[in-house]
């Protein structure tokens, strides 16, 4: 990236047009055989996908990032966004749930899922694989370090380690010692209205005693993000945080009053795995996870019949065609050391997502935006296994060479 004359901020290279057109073309053509599978519901999704795809590359949003920065400068300006975010989701689904609006006729419900040893072991298998492997997040698709060719590892290793998962779902959550999923709006006596209360309470505290953590250690700034060059400024100028944090909650509950249920985004991972390992000839409707956590439907069908999916792909529209626009989707030589890692990284977390009910996004956010036991179980686990791999890495650093980026 170059440097802007202007400040110091850096700038993105000149638009790929023809890149940018042909991810456009792809994006009409997917909403168009979603419509015709699935009608006008699932082209609203996938818009919502585009959007939120749009927002994360705009907004510094991590899950292992934001700890990152907790752990190597004290910065917390990332976790207080991410408070800022859920309380916003958290009282956006309160009003949706509790008076069951919706759109499409889709009822809603939250993301709440059972409390068993997979969500236990799964969520920390997640945040340390995150940690070694994060290059699925937005700011890393903005630097040489994390998007372009060691993405396409993570997300190799995600996809794989999502379909392994189903193979393993029953015995982590059905064989061994696991309970009923818990709302703390529906199932104590706290009401819609109290656990509210709570949830928020927690969330306001947690912001406040990071602004006064943040006042006394006097950490640096986070880097400054890139700019567009020309037209493109109006399309890469500077979001705050507290900007993305209030998009992507608005746009997560606006998915929850369309489909019924709010963004997830390993389970299509799951879907898409299983369906290929259907073609090579294995048997996905045989493993635990069809008929369990997912209806043995969706593994038969086209994956334009599936919600989930169809805004997953309007998300990676949304983000491919916003890089492309920042002319980042250029591919170099990366080291073997850092292809290994991040296939490695993404596997952890497409397994630990999988059977532990959904990663950052379906158990994080969307969990606990419903008010769910089960996701303050997975954010302890998830940040201790993000703590975890930060502290072995300091010790022994394992991760190595891969820190320094790609090759050019």
């Amino acid at each position: 990236m170059s440097e802007n004359s202007e400040n110091s901020r850096p700038s993105y290279p000149g638009p790929q047009y023809l890149i940018s057109f042909i991810i456009l073309l792809a994006g009409g053509i997917i909403a168009y055989i979603a419509y015709i599978h699935s009608g006008w519901a699932f082209v609203v999704l996938f818009v919502l996908g585009f959007l939120i795809g749009y927002t994360l590359f705009h907004s510094n949003y991590g899950f292992a990032t934001v700890y990152k920065h907790l752990i190597e400068d004290g910065n917390t300006q990332m976790l207080r966004g991410h408070m800022q975010k859920l309380i916003i989701a958290t009282t956006l689904f309160s009003l949706i749930l509790a008076n069951q609006w919706n759109l499409f006729g889709n009822l809603p419900e939250g993301a709440v899922s059972p409390i068993s040893i997979g969500l236990v072991l799964g969520s920390f298998i997640f945040g340390f694989g995150m940690n070694i492997g994060s290059n699925l997040g937005p700011s890393s698709m903005r630097t040489k370090k994390g998007g372009r060719t060691s993405l396409l590892f993570t997300l190799a290793g995600f996809l794989l380690g999502a379909t392994i998962g189903a193979v393993h779902f029953s015995f982590w959550n059905e064989s061994l010692p696991n309970r009923p999923g818990v709302s703390l709006a529906d199932n104590t006596p706290l009401g819609y209205v109290g656990a509210w209360l709570v949830q928020i309470a927690i969330f306001a505290a947690i912001a406040f005693g990071t602004y006064i953590y943040k006042k006394r250690k006097r950490p640096p700034a986070l880097p400054p993000m890139p700019r567009g060059t020309g037209w493109t400024e109006i399309l890469f100028s500077t979001w705050p945080i507290w900007v993305g944090a209030t998009v992507l909650a608005t746009l997560n509950a606006a998915v929850l009053l369309v489909q019924g249920s709010p963004w997830k985004f390993t389970a299509p991972f799951t879907l898409w795995g299983s369906q290929i390992a259907d073609q090579f000839g294995l048997t996905p409707s045989s493993w635990g996870y069809w008929g369990q956590q997912e209806l043995m439907i969706e593994l038969n069908s086209s994956v334009f019949m599936n919600d989930l999916s169809v805004l997953n792909f309007g998300v990676f529209t949304g983000t491919l065609l916003t890089m492309s626009l920042a002319g980042l989707l250029k591919f170099s030589k990366i080291s073997l050391q850092m292809a290994c890692i991040t296939l490695l990284g993404g596997f952890l977390m497409g397994y630990g997502a999988c059977i532990s009910y959904g990663a950052n996004v379906g158990a994080y956010f969307s969990g606990l935006a419903s008010m769910s036991l089960h996701a303050w179980i997975w954010t302890v686990m998830a940040v201790s296994g993000v703590y975890t791999a930060a502290f072995l890495n300091n010790k022994f650093q394992f991760l190595g060479s891969a820190k320094e980026g790609e090759q050019t």
